[in-house]
């Protein structure tokens, strides 16, 4: 993560609310002793409501100082680390099953987030699986200024900037399935959403199997 991206969610920790929402069925494959992992954690509201569904061994990572910070002062028992790279200290195969919501979208550029889902692949054991929850490109007028301004900023259809300066895209579905090779759908649905800004929108969920 870039330093003026990290700089920006170190701002932002103690005002943002994320509510992409769980669907713990999706996971029901899982025994209660699996190891998961959520890869941007933020402040652990993902991480605390794994952990409530009986799946204790929940780790949450995020690399901004201030959200994990403010997780551990609302439930100091979560496994909630702050990390400094894409690549854990963890081994290979480590997890069962890895949550990404809203991450991507956090990470307009390509190499970054190749190397997120690179790690992610890394350490899921074959098998295990990875529930996305991002953005596609949304089809209202604002969006799609947004998204042409971006493309003659960023060079990148899909990247947009938000007014206090942070930087964010929405995905083809070809750029996720592109990002997820390697993996097999099991389970897709779109879901309303509200973002951290309180504008509604629509996000996508998807399963996936490691092969």
């Amino acid at each position: 993560m870039s330093a003026d991206a990290q700089r920006y969610w170190e701002e932002k920790a103690s005002a943002v609310t994320f509510t992409h929402p769980l669907d713990p069925s999706w996971l029901a494959e899982l025994p209660k002793r699996a190891r998961i992992l959520d890869y941007g954690c933020g402040y652990g509201r993902t991480v605390r409501e794994l952990v409530q569904l009986g799946w204790a061994r929940t780790v949450g990572v995020d690399f901004s100082r201030a959200m994990v910070a403010r997780g551990k002062a609302a439930d100091p028992v979560l496994d909630l680390r702050q990390v400094q790279s894409a690549r854990l200290d963890e081994p290979d195969g480590a997890f069962d099953g890895v949550i990404l919501f809203a991450v991507l979208t956090a990470i307009p550029d390509d190499g970054e987030q190749r190397a997120v889902i690179d790690e992610l692949r890394r350490l899921l054991r074959a098998g295990g699986l990875v529930y996305l929850s991002d953005y596609l490109l949304q089809t209202d007028a604002r969006n799609l200024a947004r998204y042409e301004a971006g493309l003659r900023r960023h060079g990148v259809y899909g990247v947009w900037d938000r007014d206090d300066g942070g930087v964010f895209r929405h995905h083809t579905r070809a750029r996720l399935e592109e990002l997820l090779e390697g993996f097999d759908t099991v389970a897709e649905r779109a879901v309303a959403t509200t973002t951290f800004s309180g504008a509604p929108a629509t996000a996508i969920q998807l399963l996936a199997r490691r092969r």
